[in-house]
């Protein structure tokens, strides 16, 4: 029927889908029937049919007691008490305040989604049949706005959703397509999109068919995601700017020289949304992130022959609960329904008491009378019961034997059920739990790295979202919000210029498993009730720390109160997120440093400034005595008529003059008292 309508359409876009769509169908055929049986058995339908309807036909039972969802639980819940978190990692041009504004974001975002549900459901599936979904939408803050926020929706049913067989990647973010296929009604369809309207063809597989509910009025449209490929040029800069060929030619139009340094061939992607039907495309757009926003949580992934396997807890123990079904069943029977042990007498000794005797099994006659003669009139011995025990420790150690398979087979244990078993100490009780977690620790790291995906995800999508200036609320780890502007400049607190500019910088995701915020709190609350315990004065400097993370009403009133209390060198330590004041002594000591620094460096100085003084003043007399030697030779000279000694006296001057032109003789001469002033 799906190839009758790939033939029939002329549009392009839905003839490429409808043939993605049978491929993606065909390669997940096994891995869907199989999901969608362990999925029935782990919701209770755990007999065969042919078993069952035979067992019917004899009015026999099938109990069915089911012990999967409690060993499942064990995973799902402690991936809710140990959620992974994202954090936002700041790298090339992105600062750690901006940064900080992102995990802000990326926080707010999950709590405004409800992002623990999407999480919660696509875990569960996981865990059950080895894979769920939840997805990432934009939508518009309000009515009359034209700002959009970003929201993390759950998948309720995984077997909507169709990906690209061909990636190979864990978290599917190599895939090329993916479908998300839905039913809507008949009448809202025409109304909504005025579309045409055919029951014949229809996007539907394995564990996806339509609702009861819904018969024939009803219409499957599909969300067709797409990535799409351009190839393109990039040139680098000698400023380290990379542009492509469209800012190149801005460039050399706008008369900007720059000095292209290298060039390469690139490839650019983009994610194109459609909503389809098997012969129309009903709406297009483009997505604003470069990543299909639907993120796979896998349970065991195996490549077996070239085929994808993918599994859950349920598979390796259908074997064991039915084993589990099947002696509890046989032990009810043994008990209940097994006939009672019939009374062995003489021919003729109940006669006038048939009645009696035939209601004797089920119901209790406070008395039994019987004829002590057979019907020769021989004397006979009373009617004695012959007793048949069922086996029925036989069965209890085959019900028992089923309940350690399952253990075995999900690698929970009574430990980590919280029931007693073989362990005595406290430290043997806590290391088979810890076996129990590791045994299953794939669940839960595999979840986080489809959260690792989403805050992947978020970081490339938030700067297109949150382009605009705009004021939003970011959430803080501590679960206090808080208003910030972003995308313009602002004056901080501190009377400085800021800016959140989300749209420059890279940043890397990490995320971290474990114990939630208020889980933590509370156990920091017990620990400081600990510890005021062994030191009560503790309360005299922190008490309003320890009060404010007690879990009861008015503890933050108190808090508030408290820290009034506090020394005046921590309470202004408080105000203004400043410094903590260090205690006095430590103070006094830092003081006295200080002092001590301060007097060698004075004495420093004025030693350096003698030192000074005195190299100047020995240079000064240097000068007054090189001159007076000068005037006392050009009287000589004058006196001298000889050629001979006026070139000697000559060559003296000369020697006398590079001395003094060496010396700064330009230099004003300070006088010195030891020395008369110069003739």
């Amino acid at each position: 029927m799906l190839e009758e309508a790939i033939s029939l359409t002329d549009n392009k876009t839905i003839k490429t889908a409808l043939k993605r769509f049978k491929l993606a169908e065909e390669a997940e055929s096994d891995t869907r029937k199989r999901a969608l049986m362990e999925l029935k058995f782990r919701a209770g339908d755990q007999w065969p049919d042919n078993i069952k309807q035979e067992r019917a036909l004899q009015h026999r039972p099938c109990i069915t007691i089911n012990q999967l969802p409690k060993f499942i639980r064990q995973v799902t819940n402690d991936a809710r008490q140990n959620r992974p978190s994202i954090k936002v990692l700041p790298t090339a041009d992105a600062t750690k305040d901006t940064a900080e504004i992102m995990n802000g974001i990326c926080r707010q975002i999950q709590s405004s989604s409800q992002a623990d549900v999407a999480y919660d459901t696509a875990c569960d599936m996981q865990a059950s049949i080895g894979l769920g979904y939840f997805r990432i939408l934009t939508e518009y803050c309000d009515d009359n706005s034209f700002d959009q926020e970003i929201k993390i929706k759950r998948i309720k049913n995984p077997f909507t959703v169709y990906f690209d067989p061909s990636c190979i990647e864990h978290d599917y973010s190599d895939a090329k397509w993916c479908f998300i296929v839905s039913d809507v009604p008949k009448d809202d369809f025409i109304n909504d999109y005025d579309g045409k309207y055919t029951a014949d063809y229809q996007m539907a597989a394995t564990g996806n068919t339509q609702p009861d509910w819904m018969n024939e009025d009803f219409v499957r449209i599909a969300e067709y995601f797409r990535v799409e490929e351009e190839n393109k040029k990039i040139f680098l800069l000698d400023d380290k700017r990379v542009i492509d060929e469209d800012e190149k030619q801005q460039l050399e139009e706008a008369g900007i020289e720059f000095s292209i340094v290298n060039e390469r061939d690139t490839t650019v992607k983009k994610v194109v949304w459609s909503k389809i039907t098997a012969i129309e495309e009903l709406d297009k757009k483009d997505w604003a992130g470069r990543f299909i926003p639907v993120i796979p949580v896998l349970g065991e992934d195996y490549d077996i022959d070239g085929k994808r396997v993918i599994r859950g807890m349920v598979s390796d123990s259908m074997d064991a609960q039915r084993l589990y079904n099947y002696n509890s069943t046989a032990f009810t029977e043994a008990l209940a329904l097994a006939p009672k042990a019939p009374f062995i007498m003489a021919e003729g000794q109940d006669e006038g008491y048939e009645r009696f005797w035939d209601n004797a099994n089920t119901k209790a006659y406070s008395r039994l009378i019987y004829k002590p003669v057979t019907i020769g009139g021989q004397v006979a011995p009373s009617p004695q019961r012959n007793s048949a025990e069922p086996p029925v420790q036989a069965l209890a150690m085959g019900i028992r034997q089923a309940s350690e398979d399952l253990k075995g087979t999900t690698g929970i244990y009574d430990a980590s059920l919280g029931a007693r078993g073989n362990e005595q100490s406290g430290r043997a009780i806590l290391a088979r739990q810890a076996e129990g977690d590791v045994a299953n620790f794939h669940y839960i790291d595999n979840l986080s790295r489809a959260i690792r995906y989403l805050g992947v995800i978020l970081v490339d999508l938030i700067p297109k979202i949150y382009d605009a200036e705009r004021v939003i609320r970011i959430l803080h780890e501590d679960g206090e919000s808080e208003l910030v502007t972003i995308n313009a400049q602002f004056q901080s607190e501190k009377g400085e210029n800021q800016i959140y500019d989300l749209t420059i910088g890279k940043y890397d995701i990490a995320v971290s498993t474990g114990p939630s915020y208020n889980t933590r709190r509370q156990e920091a609350a017990a620990s400081m009730v600990e510890i005021t315990q062994s030191y009560p004065k503790i309360m005299e400097v922190a008490g309003d720390l320890m009060v404010k993370n007690m879990d009861w009403p008015g503890a933050s009133d108190i808090s508030e109160r408290l820290k009034k209390l506090l020394p005046e060198g921590l309470a202004k330590g408080e105000e203004g997120n400043e410094e903590q004041q260090v205690p006095p002594e430590i103070e006094a000591h830092i003081a006295q440093q200080d002092e001590m620094i301060g007097q060698l460096t004075e004495a420093l100085d004025k030693t350096q400034d003698s030192i000074d003084n005195k190299q100047a003043e020995l240079e000064s007399k240097e000068r007054i005595k090189n001159a007076e030697l000068q005037n006392k030779l050009v009287l000589e000279q004058m006196k001298q008529s000889g050629a001979a000694n006026n070139a000697i006296l000559q060559k003296q001057l000369n020697d006398i003059s590079a001395r003094l032109q060496m010396l700064g003789n330009d230099e004003p001469i300070e006088q010195s008292t030891e020395l008369p002033p110069a003739q």
